[in-house]
């Protein structure tokens, strides 16, 4: 394993300020104008604080085994036919070096950096909650040099001694970094903080209502068209002088959205041929489309959503209501997989989704239903499935396996397979 080579330390740090920018952009107004200025100061330092590294030289652990050691031959290419290399016993000695600070810190090139390979055995007790996490890092010298020395320990010592050096150095360089970093943040927050401060919504009152709609087409059918409703939020943050309401879609809305997707789905499977040949941005459209013609084009495709782009999304006002994916059905690892890119894309306001699958080229379909009802029984971040019919499900997910956020997930199956 290889050290301080990984990644620049500038681009490490300066992702570092971004997701701290992103998380300040998203404070809502309340938060920002009701939460002590100088808790929120603290509480983000708390949080993207980088503790330097220290190698706790005095704590050293060594062992000693037998080993091999390759050895150039000089009489290699002289006409003996010898071997390049041969292989003489040797002692590796064996340092565990206990250390603190964030491990990620060993694979960053630092911008003041030694030009050489830092060679490491490994890390150990890198999880543990009850020892100090250390640096596995050995030498191995050939007995027969051992032998010639009248005190092989100094000499082990001091080889030890100059091979690690430079190994410290490095650590001191990134540290500059890391300290460099953690010394501004301070002044970038406040900056943040008050930029969003000078940005809250002047009509923050109007986040006390619970319905706000979306603009309906008023030449669409009757479906009800979609407010967006308040929800309490419960994270650990600095108390606030009152409680803030998040915009969150209601089951009512929810179940409506559904309600056109599912009979956009039943028209396609009316119509198998015309949409076989179709791929999966253009079966999208088709189903923005059909959104589209209720919401004045408030549904929008491939739109950016936290971590990455989500095929159909409607949103009122930059608060999100509702996203959903449309993937064709490629087996059940695949499957799988959308379920978490989906959840990746979500944040605390846009907990209800949908996944949209189309059946292109399987021609059991019953096959694909029984895959799909298995793997959401057994999915670990399952917390309830019923089944609307044979292919539509609604579940209820945990984002992650130690998140407290619950998904409301709308799947169904479309066969449009010939």
């Amino acid at each position: 394993m290889n050290l301080f080579e990984q990644e620049e330390s500038r681009n490490y740090f300066e992702k570092l300020k971004n997701e701290l920018k992103t998380a300040i952009k998203y404070l809502s107004d309340t938060q920002i104008l009701t939460t002590n200025f100088d808790e929120l100061i603290e509480y983000y330092k708390s949080n993207f604080y980088i503790e330097p590294l220290h190698l706790y030289m005095d704590k050293i652990s060594t062992n000693m085994e037998k080993s091999k050691v390759q050895k150039y031959n000089h009489f290699h290419g002289m006409g003996y036919n010898e071997p390049k290399f041969f292989e003489v016993d040797s002692c590796k000695i064996n340092y565990n070096i206990p250390f603190s600070g964030s491990s990620n810190l060993f694979h960053l090139a630092p911008s003041q950096r030694i030009l050489s390979r830092f060679d490491i055995d490994g890390f150990d007790n890198l999880y543990s909650s009850d020892f100090l996490p250390s640096i596995k890092f050995s030498l191995n010298i050939d007995i027969h040099t051992l032998e010639q020395e009248s005190n092989p320990q100094e000499y082990i010592d001091s080889t030890f001694k100059r091979e690690f050096n430079s190994y410290q150095s490095m650590v001191n360089y990134v540290n500059n970094d890391v300290n460099s970093y953690n010394n501004s943040l301070t002044n970038y927050i406040t900056t943040l903080l008050n930029d969003r401060k000078n940005k809250a919504d002047s009509f923050s009152g109007l986040m006390q209502k619970l319905n706000i709609p979306l603009k309906p087409n008023p030449n669409a059918s009757n479906i009800t068209p979609i407010p967006l409703i308040a929800k309490k939020e419960t994270k650990s943050f600095p108390e606030q002088l009152k409680p803030e309401e998040n915009w969150c879609i209601s089951d009512n809305d929810y179940s409506n959205i559904k309600k056109i997707i599912s009979q956009a789905c039943v028209s396609f499977e009316h119509s198998p041929g015309a949409c076989q040949k179709l791929n999966e941005e253009e079966l999208r459209d088709m189903l923005l489309s059909n959104l589209n013609t209720h919401y004045n084009a408030s549904a929008t495709g491939e739109t950016f959503s936290k971590n990455g782009k989500t095929d159909i999304r409607i949103q009122f006002e930059n608060k999100s209501a509702y996203i959903a994916e449309c993937k064709i059905w490629h087996g059940i690892s695949q499957f799988r997989n959308a379920i978490m890119q989906l959840f990746s894309y979500t944040t605390w306001r846009d907990i209800k989704t949908s996944l949209i699958v189309f059946n292109k080229d399987i021609k059991d379909f019953s096959s694909i239903i029984d895959k799909v009802k298995n793997e959401l029984n057994e999915n670990s971040l399952k917390i309830s499935i019923s089944e609307i019919s044979k292919n539509e499900w609604q579940c209820t997910f945990k984002k992650t396996i130690d998140s407290q956020e619950l998904v409301e997930l709308h799947i169904i199956i479309c066969d449009i397979n010939v």
